[in-house]
Order: structure tokens, then C-alpha cells, then sequence
């Protein structure tokens, strides 16, 4: 039984005081054997304070841990059942329930992956000349036309809901690394979509978070001035909402 502060010492009070086990007992103030108990641990460690558990020893190590991070980051669409089967080759002993926390440890969070349909040029083409064509039909028209029965067939991915990891930000300077590797990645690969996979992050992301690294590299000043932000006690939209509240034409103009 875990009992407050307040009465493990009462209890240690009245033990100094001469009072005996039986006759704290007499008092009500706690179980029998959780007075007993809370005296012998006084007697022994001089303190009224619980000792911490150990807890259960921990499965990986942080060598291990990083390697489990390298291999997410390879395939960010990997489940945690693949990677838990991954980690197991190269001799961790874990299963899938303890991979996902150790992912969250390192910020990489669970997130819907945006469905895209997979197109090349000659596709897009066809379509457009489709609709050119046939753009002014009416509902009558259509009406004459025979449609065969309809079946999905897929050759890549699948076709229910996708979950990929994604880094997840906690401060005013990680939300800038991550700005600015993004255009770094950008330079090197030529691509927008190769620098989002690459970095694991989305369009929509870089876009809101990108006021924060103009204020940083415009008017460093301003940003210094707001003070950092912090994910425990203020949303990362609140945040980019302050600092494009702060951007003013002076500093647009830089």
C-alpha cells in the first residue's frame, strides 16, 4: 500500500515520541502492516522518503537505440512489426510494443501519410486531353455511354490508410535546423518531395514553421525578444502565429 508524505510522518512522529507499533496501530492512522513497514524502513535508511524502484531493466541500450532509429529513417513507412523483426537480426531481443516508444523517445511520431497518385507525364497528358474533350458533356450525353463493370487493380502501395514517422520539433531551434536542412536537402537533391522524405517532414509543415527561420535570419533581434518556444505550454501554431504577427514591412524588406 503507498501512503502519503504526511502520514509516513505521523507515523515516524509518534515513534519518536515513545509511542510503540501497537500503539500507533491503536490510532487507525494506517494498515497494521504499513505502520510496521514505514518504522522498519525508518530504522534502516533514517528517511521517510520511498525508495525508487529500479524498474524493469531496460531491453536496448543506447547504441542499439540509434540503430533503431537509422533503420526508421531509411523507411519512414516501415511498421513497427518490420522493424522490431529488423532489430531482432541485428540482435536486439525486442518486440513491436517496445520499438514505438523507443521512436517517440527520438521525436519520431506516427503520422497519415498524404495519398498521391502515381503518375507520369504521359498520364497527366492523357488526362488533360480527356478533359479537354470531353470537359463540355452534359448529363445526357453521358447518359449514352456504356460503362463496363469497374475493378481496382493496384500495382504499387496499397489501398488503405498509410502511417509513416515524421520528426517532431520541440523548440525554437530545432524548428530552424529543421528549415533550414530542408533547404539544404533541396540543393543537393534538386527536389522538393526528395528533401521532405529526406528531412520527414511535409509541404504544409515547412510552410507554416518557415516565418520562424526569416525572423531568425531577418531580425534575429525580434525573434530573441519573443523568447523560445516551448511544446509543453504552447502549440507550434500559436508560436508561428506570434511571429508573423511580429514581421513587420521593415522587416519584410530585408
Amino acid at each position: 500500500m503507498v501512503t502519503c508524505k504526511e502520514t509516513r510522518a505521523a507515523i515516524i512522529a509518534l515513534h519518536k515520541n515513545g509511542f510503540t507499533g501497537k500503539d500507533i496501530v491503536a490510532t487507525k492512522i494506517a494498515p497494521k502492516l504499513t505502520i510496521y513497514r514505514i518504522i522498519k524502513n525508518f530504522k534502516g535508511r533514517g528517511s521517510i522518503l520511498v525508495k525508487k524502484a529500479s524498474g524493469r531493466p531496460r531491453k536496448s541500450s543506447k547504441r542499439q537505440d540509434r540503430l533503431l532509429k537509422r533503420i526508421q529513417l531509411r523507411d519512414r513507412s516501415a511498421t513497427s512489426a518490420e522493424l522490431a523483426q529488423e532489430w531482432q537480426q541485428a540482435g536486439v531481443s525486442a518486440s513491436a510494443r517496445t520499438v514505438r516508444p523507443r521512436l517517440l523517445e527520438d521525436g519520431l511520431v506516427s503520422r497519415k501519410a498524404a495519398k498521391k497518385p502515381l503518375l507520369f507525364k504521359k498520364n497527366i497528358r492523357d488526362r488533360l486531353i480527356f478533359c479537354k474533350k470531353y470537359g463540355e458533356w452534359t448529363a445526357e450525353d453521358w447518359g449514352k455511354v456504356i460503362f463496363s463493370d469497374e475493378a481496382s487493380f493496384r500495382l504499387f502501395g496499397a489501398s488503405g490508410k498509410r502511417l509513416v514517422r515524421r520528426r517532431k520539433v520541440r523548440n525554437t531551434r530545432a524548428t530552424i535546423r529543421r528549415y533550414l536542412d530542408t533547404l539544404e536537402a533541396f540543393k543537393k537533391g534538386k527536389s522538393m518531395k526528395a528533401a521532405f522524405d529526406a528531412i520527414g517532414v511535409d509541404r504544409n509543415t515547412i510552410a507554416q514553421t518557415a516565418i520562424v527561420a526569416e525572423l531568425h535570419l531577418a531580425a534575429p533581434d525580434v525573434l530573441k525578444f519573443m523568447g523560445q518556444w516551448n511544446h509543453k505550454t504552447e502549440t507550434l501554431s500559436t508560436f508561428t502565429g506570434r511571429c508573423r504577427s511580429a514581421l513587420t514591412t521593415e522587416i519584410k524588406e530585408k
